[in-house]
């Protein structure tokens, strides 16, 4: 989130002397990190990053093609470039269109083709355009995760395979990106005009380019523990030159020079490093990303607020690093995961009612709003803090006794012996069953790729619950 000023409204209970933890007691960095980050009330503003600008901020890619020959001719706005198809594989008539081999095109016109041999899965993309073919099920999946069986577009000749593409599949697929495409064949002649959004806006309307021209090579600044973590899952983790303080994941980040707290860097070293781009979340403040920009810093903000929001942001942000076959992977890993846990959670007869403890004194936890309580729904419980009027709410012993959760999840940092050691939760039915569990707070307050292993963890605590 961000706004002009950013106040810590737990600021009494924070000892800023004993690394964020509470006053006369230390405790694990990236729990103080989160409560401090959940804490800052800020102004948003309702765009969501990655949104598309105007038609007018489009790249116009056309395709000149014939069945039968081997050469082709792409022309990005007005520059040209030949190209030609491998040895053996030439366009072909496919249903009612034209199929052509799919790498040498989105090559030529700029974009990545990668062959995942673990997971026998080619992934590409150009621009914000992009896709995956699973080649043994032979199933294609689109920019919005629908997945279809698609045994016509792979082509084999001798011991080589290649695969296609048609006018169809590539339309599906632009059109998927906010993208227009149109095909026209004549006198043996295909000419296919793509129109592909060249800009995205951030959460706080800054225009990034998705085609950058320093595409996987940028140098980086992150300014959030979780920012450095998507880079990481990115796989430009080795780009980022400094980092904020309480960057801890994966272990080489640990090794990345710091800048500061994310919610005061120094200005100084940034101004030293000369990054390409410097990545800001909620509890950078506004007057912060401000400076930096009349700096001469570009800035890219994202804040997501749920959990498809979060593989959203990740996928964008690989868009403007231009690595968005590998936002496409992660992305799709992350979408399946989910899907997996929501469908089992329809097979629950009833809701158990879940409590999630992030901090112990005072009582905190996540209300409607948050992806923490998005976690919960998906699950197939049921927050006790969404009747809260905040989105991080404190709350009393009575509150939560009242509402008598049927899970307890504490990653407060704290331990589950601490809540079971209050006598008035004696009575609570996740107490008397048994089901009050720590977990590490970054699973769930961390927006990367691992706030999927809090779901699949926060999803186990629930199924246990609603057995008889």
């Amino acid at each position: 989130m961000f706004r002009k000023g950013c106040s810590n409204r737990i600021g009494r209970y924070v000892d800023p002397v004993a690394g964020y933890g509470l006053a006369g007691r230390r405790r694990g960095l990236s729990l103080a990190l989160a409560v401090i980050m959940v804490s800052m009330l800020v102004l948003v503003p309702s765009r969501q990053a990655g949104s598309v600008v105007s038609a007018a901020s489009m790249r116009r890619i056309s395709l000149e093609l014939r069945a039968g020959q081997s050469s082709f001719v792409v022309t990005i706005d007005s520059r040209r470039v030949a190209g030609s198809f491998p040895r053996g594989f030439v366009p072909i008539g496919i249903g009612a269109g034209l199929g052509f081999p799919m790498r040498a095109v989105i090559e030529a016109a700029g974009g990545i083709v990668r062959f995942e041999p673990s997971q026998n899965t080619a992934y590409f993309a150009l621009g914000p355009v992009a896709g995956a073919y699973e080649l043994g099920s032979r199933t294609l999946v689109d920019g919005s995760y629908n997945t279809s069986v698609r045994k016509d577009l792979v082509r084999v000749s001798g011991k080589i395979g290649t695969l296609f593409f048609t006018e169809a599949v590539l339309k599906g697929l632009v059109t998927a990106s906010g993208g227009t495409i149109v095909s026209l064949a004549k006198n043996g002649l295909t000419s296919i005009v793509l129109q592909i959004p060249s800009v995205m806006e951030d959460v706080l309307g800054s225009e990034h380019e998705t085609f950058p021209a320093k595409a996987g090579k940028m140098r980086l600044v992150t300014l959030a523990p979780n920012l450095a973590e998507n880079c990481f899952a990115l796989g430009q983790g080795s780009n980022i030159i400094a980092a904020s303080e309480y960057t801890d994941y994966p272990e080489e980040a640990r090794k990345i020079p710091t800048v500061g707290a994310f919610s005061n860097p120094s200005l100084e070293k940034l101004l030293v490093l000369s990054p390409d781009l410097i990545l800001v979340t909620d509890g950078t403040p506004l007057a912060v990303v401000e400076r930096l920009r009349k700096m001469g810093r570009k800035v890219y903000a994202d804040d997501p607020k749920s959990l498809s929001g979060i593989v959203d942001a990740i996928r964008s942000l690989s868009v403007v690093l231009g690595v968005p076959d590998r936002g496409f992977e992660v992305a799709l890993s992350m979408h399946r995961s989910i899907a997996r846990v929501a469908e089992a959670a329809k097979k629950l007869t009833r809701k158990p009612a879940v409590y999630v403890e992030i901090w112990n004194s005072p009582l905190m936890s996540a209300g409607k709003g948050t992806f923490v309580s998005d976690l919960i729904s998906i699950a197939g419980g049921s927050n006790i803090a969404d009747e809260a009027k905040t989105a991080w709410p404190v709350l009393s012993e009575e509150y939560v006794i009242s509402h008598n959760p049927d899970v307890i999840v504490v990653a407060s940092g704290m331990g589950a012996g601490d809540v079971l050691g209050r006598v008035g939760f004696a009575t609570v039915n996740a107490v008397k069953q048994g089901n009050v569990y720590e977990m590490v707070g970054d699973y769930v307050f961390r927006p990367s790729p691992r706030i999927v292993k809090g779901l699949e963890m926060i999803a186990d605590y629930v199924q246990r619950a609603s057995r008889p």
